[in-house]
């Protein structure tokens, strides 16, 4: 019991806990710290103005709602004592505690009062003067709560265990694996609606725009979080065409905190990322999404551009092998023309530019229709594949011929080496003429092996041209839609086209993904296929 005095002591109660305690320890939990408090009250016959209480918020910040209300009733004189149950509730800051304790609550004429401690600032106690090295036992016990729980969490991201505290769009928590995601059909045909808008030429603003349209809430209204957004942003269709949650994988620790006090945190290098592949059920295909990802390459800027041209990314300077810009002039710049940035520059060897994109672009689609309608004339295809196919096979079998032939010649030698060499211990030929001999001999037989090698290596790549495209039922269905449309999107040219390139005399080389179409391009070169007016094309 302390002296009765003069002083009117009215009491707020501060009661905090928060996941570094522990989980929930009886001995830390809410209910506990109100006993103790109550005990208290009752027993030095104080009375209670107020109680505050922090749940679930960490004593290394003191920008807690229920703290930031208690010193606001401080400043307002309603209250003039603070009793907690011990010092670690207050804080475990000991920077910010030795504040209160020894700065502001003697300014404020504030009785504070830690139950467990013994440190009472109303009475002279030696409790109150170890009161410093008790906030700091307390602070370094939070730095090592920290690294644990970080280890813990890393060990899960590690397993590829989600611990995002909101299922990202497209995916809900699983109600029976914790930490696992599971796919929302309320909204996963929204995000393959995305896909799908993007791969079809549509820019981000473009593909907001249609959602909205269409009535589809964005996903902090789905979620009904705190801070809804009433359309879609095209930042947010940046996000979700880049997330790697879609094919299935989980990507976390991209971020790290400044210090276990500071829950700023900084972005981390993309290598420091940890990605765990195949967690969860995929919404894309991974084949859709890489192509998303090619797109997106040749894109700058997160806002759609004003001119989105339909062979964007696929440009190439056949000189240099940078990749062509397109600039507009003229006008209200509405005239594009193809150019390359090196040609710009003084003394630069590299002289492909200003040459018209409409133009490039019609002269292309015309000779990628004249190859894939070839293509799809079974009867031309099949004359051209065939010679080619038979060719290979001949020009095999030939070489396969020479490696027996070279096989027989290296046992051979390896026989008269031998035979020499028991010659020599027989004496019947002396060392200088073994040596000088099998010196020969051993140049001849290594010569015959790299021979052998190289033949192997020319069989080996002849096999593979004649061995069917595994991507062949791909070609076919990308061939199938390209015919489909009058005007080709975006998607069918990335699956069908590696790259184009364009050199100074405005010569144009198109570069197929699939080797079929390469030997088509061969074969209209050769049997004089109608071709563009004034185009020339090099293959």
């Amino acid at each position: 019991m302390f002296p009765r005095n003069q002083i009117t002591f009215k009491v707020g109660i501060y009661i905090r806990l928060s996941r570094e305690d522990g989980d929930k320890l009886e001995s830390d939990s809410i209910s506990n710290q109100r006993d103790i408090i109550q005990r208290y009250i009752k027993e030095n016959q104080l009375t209670i103005v107020d109680e505050y209480k922090d749940d679930g918020v960490s004593g290394t910040t003191f920008d807690r709602p229920d703290f930031n209300r208690m010193i606001k009733d401080i400043e307002d004189k309603k209250i003039n004592m603070i009793i907690t149950k011990d010092l670690s509730r207050l804080g475990r800051d000991y920077i910010k505690t030795g504040y209160y304790i020894e700065n502001y609550f003697p300014e404020k004429s504030v009785r504070y009062v830690s139950i467990l401690d013994g440190i009472d600032t109303f009475l002279e106690s030696n409790n109150n003067d170890i009161t410093p090295f008790k906030a700091i036992i307390n602070d370094m016990y939070a730095k090592d709560i920290s690294k644990k729980i970080k280890g813990v969490l890393r060990e899960k991201e590690l397993k590829g265990e989600y611990l995002g505290s909101i299922a990202p769009y497209g995916y809900k928590k699983s109600t029976i694996y914790k930490n696992k995601l599971e796919v929302d059909k309320n909204v996963s045909d929204v995000v393959e609606k995305i896909f799908e808008l993007y791969l079809q030429g549509k820019g981000f603003q473009k593909i907001s725009n249609i959602l909205d349209k269409e009535g589809i809430d964005p996903p902090s209204k789905y979620f009904n979080l705190k801070h809804q957004r009433l359309t879609w942003s095209p930042k947010t269709i940046k996000a979700m065409l880049v997330n790697e949650v879609y094919i299935g994988n989980t990507v976390q620790n991209k971020y790290v905190s400044v210090s276990y006090k500071v829950k700023k945190r900084k972005p981390k290098n993309e290598k420091e990322y940890i990605r765990v592949e195949n967690t969860h059920e995929a919404i894309i295909s991974k084949e859709n999404f890489l192509k998303v990802q090619e797109i997106l390459k040749s894109k700058k800027s997160l806002s759609t551009p004003k001119h989105d041209e339909l062979l964007k990314g696929l440009i190439f300077c056949h000189n240099c092998g940078r990749q062509l810009r397109i600039c507009y002039r003229g006008k209200n710049k509405k005239i594009g023309y193809i150019d390359c940035s090196l040609a710009r520059i003084k003394d630069r060897k590299c002289k492909t530019c200003n040459y018209n994109y409409n133009k490039f672009e019609n002269r292309v689609l015309d000779n990628v229709k004249d190859i894939v309608n070839a293509y799809s004339n079974k009867n031309a295809l099949k004359l051209i594949y065939e010679k080619n196919k038979y060719s290979y096979k001949r020009i095999i079998e030939k070489e396969k011929q020479k490696i027996l032939n070279i096989k027989g010649r290296i046992e051979d030698i390896s026989k008269k080496i031998d035979k020499m060499y028991m010659d020599n211990l027989s004496g019947i030929i002396t060392d200088d003429d073994y040596l000088r001999y099998s010196k020969d001999f051993i140049k001849q037989r290594e010569k015959l092996k790299d021979n052998y090698n190289d033949i192997q290596k020319k069989i080996k790549i002849l096999q593979n041209k004649i061995k069917v495209d595994q991507h062949k039922e791909k070609m076919n269905q990308a061939i199938e839609e390209f015919l489909k449309f009058e005007n080709p999107s975006k998607k069918i040219l990335f699956e069908l086209i590696d790259k184009i390139e364009l050199d100074e005399f405005k010569n144009i080389y198109i570069y197929f993904r699939f080797s079929e179409l390469n030997i088509v391009k061969e074969g209209l070169s050769n049997m004089n296929f109608t071709q563009s007016a004034q185009l020339k094309l090099y293959w």
